[in-house]
């Protein structure tokens, strides 16, 4: 009887591991397809990025030349409104490609000055203005830029374009590159991206943004110090939050590197990036298009301010803003006991119809955002007015903190003046009383332009 329950109970067990056994290889046999449709998934929108990056910079290419031969209002205006969109197109791709963002950096600013400097000339086209020569001379400077890049992307797009080299093993390769020795780099987006972007340092320099935009970017991001890190599931938490979606409807996108490291989620029409140090919302992009507009600038101006008021607790104030798309993008800095700190710059896109939120960019707030001990003024207004050109005519005069390009900051007067029918904006030191710089605004009905 002994012997007999010992059988059966032995075919029993070894039926029950058979049994499990098969569950488990099913179940690693699901979880390996599942993982695999997921990379093969993730590859194609890297794939599809990186294909879109190449064809907007050929794109520009072409548009840029054609913008040196044409010499018409009628002609100029499809020309710049075409390098606006994409040079914006452009940059996109460019974020969704996992590459750290420290290998991107000079080339997103190319980018971006080509729109600047798009919307620029489109503001004189408006006012029935000619383009000058030193102005030409600049759509040239870009256009030899983008041929190289042109030449370097086109090249990194066939190379990845039979699939032999998977783009996602940028994700997986970055950080070990020394372990693996020097000829893994070539098999990364990083290591080609970072020679395209060593080329692009000597671009004319037109800020789009306001004053100092250009600086906001430091080694360190201040505001996140002492900060925990965040799980890739709390990250995309605090994204579905932001975006007002479940979590099922984002998707994960891999993670941006440098130093601003960053969980990256994409949903429909939409794009949203995490600090993984934090856990801050720091880029938001939706792309959907507004159908038209019902609300003013400054109403936008308004919604921008409160939204930033409700999720900082601080105090802001414009600066610049453009219209897009009847989408109002605002640019605005944190402000202190009436000081304007330019290096905390945020920046909100409003839908003109509704006020909802369509974009947000708050790298300048969490790479420069800290606690600041400021001295008083050196010298008062009254003095450091006298040092101004008088050919400059003062409206008013605020205080401001401002980014010098050693990546210091000095407490500055901020003087709003004209000069022949122009706006001009000039900083002088309060405690040196020297001028530390000097910005011509642009304005016109879409917005105001820097330089």
């Amino acid at each position: 009887m002994n012997e007999t329950f010992s059988k059966r109970a032995l075919i029993r067990i070894v039926s029950f591991c058979a049994a499990v056994g098969l569950l488990i290889l099913g179940a690693g046999i699901s979880g390996y397809k599942l993982m695999s449709r997921y990379r093969n998934t993730a590859e194609s929108k890297y794939q599809l990025a990186l294909n879109n990056f190449a064809d907007y910079v050929s794109n520009m290419k072409t548009t840029l030349e054609k913008g040196l031969y044409s010499n018409t209002a009628a002609q100029q205006q499809p020309i710049f409104a075409k390098l606006m969109t994409m040079s914006e197109g452009a940059k996109s791709s460019l974020s969704q490609l996992p590459i750290s963002s420290d290998q991107a950096v000079s080339i997103q600013k190319y980018l971006g000055q080509v729109g600047d400097y798009s919307f620029f000339a489109l503001s004189k086209i408006a006012k029935n203005k000619e383009l000058s020569q030193s102005e030409k001379d600049k759509l040239k400077t870009f256009y030899d830029y983008a041929c190289e890049l042109d030449m370097s992307v086109g090249d990194m797009a066939a190379a990845y374009a039979d699939g032999s080299v998977n783009l996602g093993k940028a994700l997986t390769l970055k950080g070990n590159i020394e372990k693996m020795g020097d000829s893994v780099d070539q098999l990364t987006l990083d290591g080609g991206f970072r020679e395209m972007n060593e080329g692009f340092t000597d671009y004319p320099t037109m800020i789009y943004d306001g004053p100092f935009s250009d600086h906001i970017l430091q080694q360190k991001p201040k505001f996140l110090e002492g900060k925990s890190e965040v799980t890739e599931d709390q990250a995309l938490t605090t994204a579905a939050e932001f975006a007002k979606c479940s979590k099922s409807q984002l998707n994960y996108e891999g993670q941006t590197g440098g130093n601003l490291p960053t969980y990256n989620f994409s949903g429909d029409n939409l794009y949203i990036t995490v600090t993984k140090v934090g856990g801050f919302v720091n880029l938001y992009r939706n792309y959907s298009e507004v159908a038209k507009k019902t609300l003013s600038y400054n109403d936008a101006i308004d919604e921008s301010k409160k939204f930033l008021n409700d999720m900082f607790k601080e105090e802001f104030e414009e600066s610049y803003y453009s219209v897009d798309g009847n989408i109002c993008t605002v640019n605005l800095a944190y402000v202190s006991d009436d000081v304007i700190h330019y290096s905390d710059l945020v920046k909100v896109g409003v839908n003109m119809q509704t006020g909802e939120i369509m974009s947000f960019c708050a790298t300048g707030y969490i790479m420069n955002h800290t606690e600041r001990d400021l001295k008083n003024p050196k010298i008062s207004k009254q003095l450091a007015q006298q040092t101004l050109s008088k050919n400059l005519t003062v409206k008013s005069c605020k205080t401001a903190l401002i980014p010098t390009a050693g990546k210091n900051e000095v407490l500055a007067y901020e003087f709003d003046c004209t000069a022949s029918n122009e706006k001009v904006l000039v900083y002088i030191n309060c405690e040196t009383g020297l001028e530390e710089q000097i910005y011509i605004v642009l304005e016109s009905d879409d917005g105001v332009l820097v330089m």
